[in-house]
C-alpha cells in the first residue's frame, strides 16, 4: 500500500510538472511573437509633421525601368512632390517594391508613388 502511495505521488508530481513545463514554454512563446510582431509594426509606422505629405494625393503606378535607372534617381524625380527626402523616397521604394537592397535591372518593373499637390 506505501508504495502505491508512493507511485502516485510520483505520477502526480510528473504530471503537475509537466503543465507547468507546458505553460511557461507556452508563455515564453507568446511573449517572443509579440515582441517580434511589434518590433515589425513600428518599421511600419512614421509620424509625418509635414501638412504638405497630408494634403497630397498620392497615387501608385508601374514603370518600366531603362538601362541606366537608379533608385536614386527615380526618388529624385518624385520625392519632392511627395515631400520626402530622396534618401526617405528610396525606403519607401523598397518597402513597396519588397527590394533589400538598391540594385534594379532594366525591363524589371517597379511600383513607385507619386503625389499630386494640385488640391492643396
Amino acid at each position: 500500500m506505501n508504495a502505491h502511495r508512493l507511485h502516485a505521488a510520483s505520477k502526480r508530481r510528473r504530471e503537475v510538472y509537466r503543465e507547468k513545463f507546458i505553460l511557461v514554454t507556452a508563455a515564453v512563446l507568446i511573449a517572443v511573437l509579440c515582441s517580434i510582431f511589434a518590433v515589425r509594426g513600428m518599421r511600419f509606422v512614421q509620424a509625418k509633421d509635414s501638412s504638405d505629405a497630408e494634403s497630397a494625393y498620392r497615387y501608385y503606378k508601374s514603370i518600366e525601368l531603362k538601362a541606366g535607372d537608379t533608385l536614386w534617381d527615380i526618388a529624385e524625380t518624385y520625392a519632392d512632390a511627395c515631400s520626402l527626402s530622396v534618401p526617405e523616397y528610396v525606403q519607401e521604394l523598397k518597402a513597396i517594391n519588397g527590394l533589400r537592397g538598391d540594385l534594379i535591372h532594366e525591363g524589371q518593373h517597379l511600383t513607385i508613388v507619386y503625389c499630386d499637390n494640385a488640391y492643396r
